[in-house]
Formats: structure tokens, sequence, C-alpha cells
């Protein structure tokens, strides 16, 4: 049987790694989704699915992904919205985004500020000047601005806050 289709199945691990890098995106330790499912996924479990060495039921599925706050078929395979088979990272100018926070009234400026301000205090970054989005960073940006990653990162290049040239 020949495949015509035009897109690829998800794997066990694809699947498994955007199960790790939404956890992640949320700075979720296993305990973390431990406590948010009130003891329904244990993290010892959510381990296992996360290094794909557990299946998943439908059921499963079906609860993480409610979990996360997405539909399940971006939790299965519909990836359109994220950078999951070309990750890079991105080089965004804190300067530029502070003055576009002053002068520009999109809530998407104040909004990423917000977001900028949460990673750099995370990852204990403090030079204020520029801070560098990984992969995980455009999956949730992705998801708070409801865009896709092509759209965001034409956004980003219009807004002159990219430092790099982005693809």
């Amino acid at each position: 049987m020949t495949n015509n289709a035009p897109f690829a199945q998800p794997t066990s691990a694809s699947v498994a790694l955007r199960i790790r890098t939404l956890r992640k995106a949320r700075g979720w330790t296993l305990h973390d989704v431990e406590n948010r499912s009130s003891g329904s996924i244990k993290a010892v479990v959510m381990g296992s699915y996360e290094r794909g060495s557990r299946a998943l039921s439908l059921a499963r599925s079906i609860e993480i992904a409610e979990l996360f706050g997405i539909p399940i078929a971006n939790l299965l395979g519909d990836f359109s919205r994220t950078d999951a088979v070309n990750p890079e990272t991105l080089t965004i100018d804190q300067r530029r985004l502070g003055e576009l926070v002053k002068s520009d009234p999109d809530v998407k400026i104040t909004t990423l500020q917000s977001f900028i301000s949460a990673i750099a205090a995370r990852r204990s970054d403090w030079n204020g000047e520029v801070l560098t989005l990984r992969a995980s960073d455009f999956d949730t940006l992705t998801l708070v601005f409801a865009i896709t990653l092509p759209e965001l990162k034409a956004w980003l290049t219009e807004k002159r806050l990219a430092l790099i040239s982005l693809k």
C-alpha cells in the first residue's frame, strides 16, 4: 500500500517529546503535574510517558490535553503552532521591547514583556539587554497569542524585536 498522505503521522517518540515540551514550557515539574491533576497523573507515570516507555491510552491522552489546556489533536500531532520539528533559538532585544511597552498600545507587547520578565527571572538572567528564546518558549507564545509560529516570527520581525534573521 502506497502512502500518499500529505502529512506525517505522529510517533510515540514525537508525542512523548511533545508532552515533555508542553510541561517544561509551563515551568512545571513532574510533581507539579501530579498536584495539578489532583493525583490523577502520578509524577512517575508522567515521566514514563515523556520517555516513551509507557503507552498512552486515549482516555489518558485526553486527560493530559485537558491538563495543558490544549486540543487533543495538538497533543498528538497537530504541530502547526509549534517548533517541535525544527527547534531553534532567537534573541529578543529587551531594550527595544521596553521602548515599545511605553509607546505601542498593542496588548501583545505588554504580554510579551511579562513573559520575557518571567523567563529572565526563572533563568536568573538579569542583564536586561537581550534574552534568548528557545523552542519551548515559541510554543508557549504561539499558544498565548493564538497564532502560528510563522505569524509569531513575522510579528517579532515587524516590531524589530528579533536580533537575528528568522526563517
